[in-house]
């Protein structure tokens, strides 16, 4: 049937074409004849008024305009002898070829005998000679009218055959309607069973117990549909994944070559800086020394501390200790860090705000770098709001389905106020000597960023919608009792 269906709409678009190539053809040439028709009908007309012109003023520009219009009148009728189609158009053009040819001679002895000045003679022939005009005419008007018969034949034809045509162009349509009916139940019956089967699939790769799909309320379409946008944030979030495993790697390449040269690099600052400062203190404590002396050298000595917190804050970069990894309880943690710099806080006029929702409240980490970090980023928050802010401090707990590696988190929140990360710094931030300030030095986000990542964490900073910035410290969250001392091994990535 549906070959059926196919060959008839072939042939029908084939016959359509055809007959509007058909008809196009004899409108045309029936146009053609019927316009040589009446153009022979003009110039017989113009023929006669240029001979009557003549006679009545004898201005012989009326004979040359009339041999022009002679030739018109001979083409024309060319074009109508060209253009006839039927018995009856040849039989026309035949006599008013033999008619014209007769008036033509009796126009030309009517002009002989006006210029032998037989006016009265002339004026008389053509008298005569009206009457082969009256019978041309009618002959051009029997042509004229055998062609309007012809167009409007082919015209009625093309009108039966459209009849036709629409006909069964109906009947294809409605045919192809219950066909495309057929085909679709027939269609949907043989996907519906390897759709089912690909549900099943879809369900046992993504981790599912492989069990009877339920159609109530739902099809097999929709659940397909619904578990491979399962699939797709799934593989979204491993790609999302894969991009922070790939800035974590360049990260700590960055920090390797880094390292190879921080310690010798301290090292040779330190050794010479002691020497210098047992020198400096010795003269400080020379009793000979007099008051403004011994000022401008405990300047000296204090600069010297400086420079040598800086070489230890350096080499703890560039070395940072392992890890001693125990139970520790991250909501303690944070509190006391913040109890130590309350008083810079409150030096500082930010007003504090404590928020503890970790549960469980045990991770497994160095309870001492992990005050570092927090006190890291404590500082830098505090340094962000020279004229007084609020700063949040917030734990909190993620479990498995909310975190994006699938594992249980804590998370520790240092929200600020302050001047936010410069937008050319929110990639490099963590990057040691990158400071948004113009007198830092650089190492305090570095340091905690590298504590964080012994710890298998994730540490990152925004800045907020409304001002300020946040950063996120992510770290692996034990499950089950407290135990003692834990291997890193048996920790779970939470980056």
């Amino acid at each position: 049937m549906v070959i059926v269906i196919l060959a008839g709409g072939l042939v029908t678009i084939l016959y359509t074409y055809r007959l509007q190539e058909v008809a196009s053809r004899i409108l045309a040439e029936n146009v053609s004849s019927l316009k040589a028709a009446q153009e022979l009908e003009i110039a017989l007309f113009r023929m006669r008024g240029l001979t009557i012109n003549f006679m009545l003023d004898g201005d012989t520009r009326w004979l040359e305009t009339l041999q022009e219009r002679k030739r018109e009148f001979q083409s024309s009728l060319d074009a109508a002898r060209a253009s006839a189609r039927t018995a009856q158009e040849d039989e026309i053009v035949y006599i008013v070829a033999q008619l014209s040819q007769e008036y033509e001679q009796q126009r030309q002895r009517a002009l002989a005998l006006f210029r032998e000045g037989k006016a009265g003679e002339a004026q008389t022939l053509m008298l005569k000679s009206n009457q082969l005009f009256d019978e041309i005419y009618t002959q051009c008007e029997a042509f004229v009218a055998a062609n309007e018969q012809t167009v409007i034949a082919a015209v009625e034809k093309s009108e039966r055959t459209n009849a036709i045509v629409r006909t069964t162009m109906y009947g294809l349509g409605v045919g192809g309607i219950l066909l495309g009916v057929m085909l679709g139940w027939i269609i949907s019956r043989s996907i519906v069973n390897p759709i089912y089967e690909l549900v099943l699939k879809v369900r046992a790769a993504g981790g599912e117990f492989v069990q009877r799909v339920g159609v109530n309320g739902t099809t097999e379409i929709e659940e397909l549909d619904r578990h491979i946008h399962a699939l797709i944030d799934r593989i979204n979030a491993a790609m999302a994944d894969l991009e922070r495993n790939r800035k974590l790697l360049a990260r700590a390449e960055k920090f390797a070559a880094l390292g190879k040269v921080a310690a010798s690099v301290a090292h040779e600052i330190r050794n010479p800086l002691t020497a210098i400062k047992m020198l400096i203190y010795a003269m400080h404590e020379d009793p000979t020394a007099d008051h403004e002396k011994r000022k401008d050298l405990a300047v000296v000595l204090k600069e010297i501390d400086r420079v040598e917190r800086f070489v230890e804050n350096f080499l703890q970069f560039a070395r940072p200790p392992a890890p001693l990894l125990v139970p520790t309880d991250i909501d303690e943690a944070v509190h006391e860090t913040l109890t130590l710099l309350a008083p810079r806080l409150q030096q500082n006029g930010i007003a504090l705000r404590e928020i503890y929702r970790a549960s469980p409240r045990q991770i497994i980490a160095d309870t001492d770098q992990l005050r570092q970090v927090v006190m890291n980023l404590v500082i830098n928050a505090i340094e962000s709001m020279p004229e007084g802010g609020r700063l949040t401090a917030e734990t909190l707990s993620l479990p498995p389905a909310a975190a994006s590696a699938g594992k249980p988190c804590a998370l520790i929140r240092i929200s600020d106020t302050g001047r936010g990360i410069p937008t050319e710094l929110l990639d490099s931030i963590f990057d040691p000597f990158v400071s948004g300030r113009r007198n830092g030095v650089g190492l305090g986000l570095s340091v905690a960023y590298q504590i964080v990542n012994q710890h298998e964490g994730w540490l990152e900073g925004v800045n907020n919608a409304d001002g300020g910035a946040t950063f996120t410290v992510r770290l692996p969250q034990k499950e089950g009792p407290a135990t003692g001392g834990q291997d890193p091994q048996d920790m779970r990535s939470c980056a």
